[in-house]
């Protein structure tokens, strides 16, 4: 009898492995293929912003893998948290959007210095942290900003994570290969019922133009708005006017008032003026003010509030576009430095060439 419990056991421990094996390859397997997607979709996300125009609005977001578990999910994201693409799960569907480059990297990086600059006594500030943000969906954002003792959900409540964490109040979400369309229905997810955060804060970088001129826009969404999925605040603060299919967009799909749309290229309702162009820091017009009652929900050890944190942060939106065009200046002269070296060759081979036939 102890001989056939040993034979039962070893032929359950040979089951045991072999399962396991196997569920280990299919992973594998699993992983090798969204890693040929990611590789693709790199690729495909690169050559968007040189195909498209500043006029498409439709979404750039590529498909990865769709019937995908939230626990699945964040497996993967544990095995892998650093992709050379950025990706997310929206209700259960892989998507790949965005490249984390050098301008979509400095604008949240530009931001979280500034906010810093004014608070970091009570403010935490991070990046690409993976949040839960509905039953079959999660993301990570650029950048997120939490007061330092905001209350941690209780037992049973939702967490930003699966380690019971207290969600942020602030995202900040940067679009250079993503369109300004899926910046816009990201919003949703951030404000589902799940989630306490607050405030998201949107920057979507175009196209610079031929002439080293940029289209920038930044909108400000704010849950306890009677309308959180449309924006309190939209400002254009780039040196170049946005195109009408973007002001198209803006005004009627994303359903922004004309007086809430503001900044360069844009008129004054009222007074039918043109608004002066951002081109120094603290112009009024380009500060956008981030209320302090929603940054620091659920952290009472700061109130009442210092007459400083009452008005809020404002964000001066010049500091972003300095940052941006810095990068545009850089990539030109590079780009300069590189035809010339071209020239300089072509000129030293048909030199050579020359001095060849004279020979």
């Amino acid at each position: 009898m102890a001989s056939t419990s040993g034979n039962a056991e070893a032929r359950s421990q040979v089951l045991l492995t072999t399962s396991t094996q196997e569920t280990k390859e299919l992973v594998l397997a699993k992983d090798r293929l969204l890693a040929k997607g990611l590789d693709l979709a790199k690729d495909r996300l690169l050559a968007l912003p040189q195909e498209e125009s500043e006029k498409y609005t439709g979404s750039r977001e590529l498909v990865l893998r769709e019937n995908v578990s939230l626990d699945a999910y964040l497996k993967y994201r544990e095995r892998d948290p650093d992709l050379s693409v950025l990706i997310y799960l929206d209700n259960g569907t892989i998507k790949a959007y965005e490249l984390p480059t050098f301008p979509h990297s400095r604008v949240s990086a530009t931001i979280k210095v500034s906010m810093g600059a004014w608070n970091r006594a009570d403010l935490v500030y991070g990046d690409d942290v993976t949040l839960i943000l509905g039953a079959n969906s999660s993301k990570e954002p650029d950048s997120w900003v939490r007061p330092k003792y905001r209350i941690r959900p209780g037992p049973g409540a939702p967490a930003a994570n699966n380690l019971g964490a207290a969600y942020p109040t602030m995202i900040i979400e940067v679009g250079h290969s993503q369109s300004l369309l899926d910046l816009h229905r990201k919003v949703a997810l951030y404000f589902s019922p799940r989630t306490t955060i607050q405030i998201v804060l949107l920057v979507k970088i175009f196209k610079p133009k031929g002439n080293n001129t940029i289209t920038l826009i930044v909108a400000k969404y704010v849950r306890t708005s009677q309308t959180p999925l449309i924006p309190k605040q939209v400002i254009s603060f780039g040196t170049a006017t946005p195109h009408q299919s973007t002001i198209n967009y803006i005004t009627n799909t994303m359903g922004v008032p004309q007086n809430c749309f503001i900044g360069f290229g844009r008129r004054d309702p009222v007074t039918g003026n043109n608004y002066p162009a951002c081109n120094m820091a603290n112009i009024g017009l380009y500060l956008m003010n981030i209320p302090a009652n929603e940054l620091f929900d659920g952290d009472s050890t700061v109130r009442p509030f210092t007459q400083a944190i009452n008005q809020g942060f404002n964000l001066d939106l010049y500091e972003i576009q300095e940052a941006i065009h810095l990068r545009i200046a850089n990539q030109r002269l590079r780009h300069i430095i590189q035809e010339a070296t071209q020239l300089t060759i072509e000129k030293q081979e048909l030199e050579n060439n020359i001095s060849i036939a004279d020979n």
